[in-house]
């Protein structure tokens, strides 16, 4: 049992760490292409990457990281080169 809540204890303890400094990025990070926080921002739940890369967006305007950008969201639908407009993508992805 005390083997369980200490593992437990260092997940919490990673958990405010993380989030703290995905906090402390968005708000008052002075570089806007950190390293760690644009790592940070690839594996965050959709909700609290929009908020940080709003601020971000908001803060740095012309120099908003790659990671917030909508070619870097994992739910956007991948790029067919070979399908012409208005034409479906084959289920290959248009690779042979």
């Amino acid at each position: 049992m005390r083997t369980i809540r200490g593992f437990l204890e260092l997940i919490g303890v990673l958990v405010v760490l993380v989030a703290g400094y995905w906090i402390w990025y968005a708000n008052w990070g002075p570089n806007p292409n950190d390293r760690i926080g644009t790592t940070v921002a690839e594996v965050l739940p959709p909700a609290f990457k929009n908020w940080g890369c709003g601020k971000l967006s908001a803060r740095f305007a012309a120099e908003a990281p790659s990671v917030c950008s909508p070619a870097a969201s994992p739910t956007s639908p991948p790029a067919t080169p070979n399908a012409a407009p208005g034409e479906p993508a084959s289920p290959g992805g248009g690779r042979l």
